[in-house]
């Protein structure tokens, strides 16, 4: 048996019993996570056993959802080849518009995840999803005219996230087929998200996913805290290679967390903490592109004057908004014609100040064409002025000659037509075309000639 000596001094007989209860604790605590990740893991096993559905997994890069995969390529690795027979299909959406630091992390990942994948036979697969050129967050703000987004009119979740997601789902499994939808989601994370998933039935451990009746969803980590999330990630290395200290460090700088994965309308907003796009105006102040500026990196000081632009577009009381909705009504409407062009100039500038590809060829085409439809048409070569008053590059648009101008004058005449609500009817119908869909059109028509009736009776 350990005597102490009776001259042990007081204070630092408490200093070793202190030492010994935190290593003491530390060890429990050790001990209890690696227990409740090895349950994770079993039960992850077990339902991947259980039947021939397909997965899904959400992916933003985030801490949450980086546990997540990270549980269930360790849980692979560990199956038999032969029983490896289910396809696990890894799903991150790219907005287009996300921070910097971000897209360049995640790209990393997903290769070294697609490259273990492939050399240990996982039957895993890895997609990086994005929205159409027709709906990047450019084309709605620079070409449609949308407002930037606020808390009551949020439409870039729906069409930069969601749509992409379900588009792949639908396209992957066809009316008929079933899947299991895996995601990061946790109680812990926020009150909102708390209650969304305690609201939600729970059947075999799996709830029914809103929007998609033949998809299960599962959160396996529902019910750990922030601490054990950090805890797993720092203690244990990726299983794709690496180190999640980058991912550390990224919080760290941003002192922020990241935007979920979206996967439905019922997914809480981003809050007042996220990563995610960096022309976010949903949130009132961006902290994760303030943090990642303090901590270095430069090119989000530009990027953040560029989001004061958006969030000053988005205040009527500026004067960049029509006074007319997009149907005609009375209202806040979209961006004017002023507006988007500024907004233009100011990305290119941008585009050439951080050094990176900003904006698409083939969204500055369709941002023309939806300018030659707007309520105060461009004349079709406003695009092509301000990118050759930028940067000297032509930019030919051929459906605009002399010849076609004179003609729709003429057809106009014929119609009883302004020259400009001709040339407008003609870019929607061609705007229409080459998305290849028609759902809508008579209704934008409609729209434009509402116009053309409400000028005349301006004029008369």
């Amino acid at each position: 048996m350990f005597n102490f000596p009776t001259r042990f001094p007081g204070f630092l007989f408490l200093s070793c019993a202190a030492f010994f209860f935190r290593s003491l604790t530390k060890g429990l605590l050790a001990l209890i996570n690696g227990t409740v990740f090895t349950e994770i893991k079993d039960s992850l096993r077990d339902l991947y056993l259980s039947d021939s559905r397909p997965w899904l997994v959400g992916f933003s890069g985030g801490k949450d959802s980086t546990m997540v995969a990270g549980l269930i390529f360790e849980m692979l690795k560990t199956l038999p080849a032969d029983q490896r027979t289910k396809k696990v299909s890894f799903l991150c959406t790219d907005t287009r518009v996300e921070i910097p630091a971000i897209v360049g992390m995640i790209e990393g990942t997903l290769d070294r995840m697609r490259r273990f994948a492939d050399a240990n036979a996982l039957n895993v697969e890895v997609h990086l999803l994005k929205p159409p050129p027709a709906e990047t967050f450019w084309v709605n703000i620079i070409g449609r005219g949308y407002p930037p987004p606020n808390r009551h009119f949020r439409w870039c979740t729906q069409r930069m996230k969601i749509d992409p997601v379900n588009v792949f789902v639908e396209r992957t499994l066809g009316r008929t087929g079933q899947a299991i939808l895996h995601l990061g989601a946790r109680r812990a994370e926020s009150a909102s998200r708390s209650q969304t998933l305690a609201g939600i039935a729970l059947k075999n451990g799996l709830r029914r996913h809103p929007d998609l009746p033949r998809v299960d969803v599962s959160n396996p980590i529902e019910h750990l805290t922030t601490e054990q999330v950090w805890a797993y990630l720092l203690q244990n290395s990726p299983p794709w290679g690496g180190s999640n200290q980058e991912l550390y460090r990224l919080y760290k700088d941003a002192g922020g967390g990241e935007c979920p994965i979206h996967i439905d309308t019922s997914t809480p907003s981003c809050g007042n903490s996220r990563f995610g796009c960096w022309t976010c105006t949903v949130v009132e102040r961006d902290k994760a592109s303030e943090g990642l500026l303090a901590s270095g990196d430069e090119r989000m000081e530009a990027m953040l004057e560029f989001r004061e632009l958006l969030l000053e577009m988005q205040d009527p009381a500026n004067g960049w908004r029509d006074t007319k909705r997009m149907n005609g009504a009375d209202g806040n409407g979209p961006i004017i014609m002023k507006g988007r062009r500024h907004l233009l100039r100011e990305l290119l500038k941008l585009q050439d100040s951080v050094s990176m590809k900003l904006i698409s060829d083939e969204e500055l085409l369709l941002i023309q064409q939806h300018w030659k439809s707007a309520r105060d048409p461009d004349d079709g070569r406003g695009v092509a002025r301000i990118l050759n008053s930028h940067s000297g590059i032509p930019m030919h648009d051929l459906r605009n000659t002399a010849r076609l101008r004179k003609l729709e004058a003429e057809i106009a005449a014929e119609k009883n037509l302004s020259a400009e609500t001709l040339q407008r009817l003609v870019s929607k119908v061609e705007e229409f075309s080459e998305n290849n869909r028609a759902h809508g059109l008579p209704a934008e028509l409609t729209r434009i000639l509402k116009d053309d009736l409400e000028a005349i009776k301006n004029a008369a």
